[in-house]
């Protein structure tokens, strides 16, 4: 019996325009704006580009805040598809909430009779695969507990800051573009959309936890979805 492993050999650049006019607070951004556009070719064995487009508003409203982001991150080129590469999961949490990895059940899928993810055994998790991503994100951040100049209630807790918010997203590929239909049990690859509300708390400067409630609307039968990530609001 013998094994053959394929070696790769890849070399890769990256150019960014990055722009950050922003302010931070104890737990995440609340005035501003940022702005990171890079592009990532990888020569070589492999052949592909990596692009992400990713822009952030802030509107600060003593002491609210209303964030929003638009985001797209894209593998193009020869190889951008390759099973070496591995694909991009829109699910993520810090991406579209609600639709994470662990959180799905054979009781999630509904299988279609058409469009792109029609042979799929699984739609609603498929259409969250793919080598391209679009992003949109919303929030309202209050600052629950804080300093008596940022904050609603001044409190020598650590900092907590509260934020419904709406999220959406849709993935795809060179082959299976995204089509316009909300519907949780099309076989098309459709855009998904959350709502929910998420809980920051700033653990003594050393890090940022956050806990959130998410209800998926393309997920027919969720009622919601809890999640944690330990990382300051974008």
């Amino acid at each position: 019996f013998s094994h053959k492993t394929m070696e790769l050999t890849l070399t890769s650049a990256t150019i960014a325009l990055v722009g950050d006019a922003s302010s931070m607070g104890f737990t995440s951004p609340i005035s501003g704006s940022r702005f990171r556009f890079e592009v990532t070719p990888t020569l070589g064995t492999l052949d592909y580009n990596t692009v992400l487009l990713d822009y952030r508003k802030y509107f600060f409203m003593k002491p609210f805040t209303l964030a929003m982001r638009g985001m797209h991150y894209g593998l193009y080129g020869r190889d951008s598809e390759s099973d070496q590469v591995g694909a991009l999961f829109l699910g993520d949490g810090s991406l579209v909430r609600g639709y994470s990895y662990n959180s799905f059940t054979n009781n999630d899928c509904v299988t279609a009779g058409s469009g792109s993810l029609a042979t799929s055994s699984c739609p609603q998790f498929d259409r969250l695969v793919g080598s391209r991503l679009a992003v949109a994100n919303m929030e309202l951040r209050i600052p629950l507990f804080g300093t008596s100049g940022f904050g609603l209630i001044p409190s020598p807790l650590p900092p907590i800051e509260i934020a419904p918010f709406v999220d959406a997203g849709a993935a795809w590929t060179k082959e299976s573009a995204p089509v316009l239909n909300f519907a949780s049990n099309s076989g098309d690859r459709t855009p998904v959309v959350s709502t929910g509300i998420a809980s920051r708390i700033n653990l003594f400067g050393f890090a940022v936890f956050q806990v959130y409630y998410a209800h998926p609307f393309e997920r027919a039968g969720r009622g919601g979805v809890w999640g944690f990530l330990l990382q300051p609001g974008w």
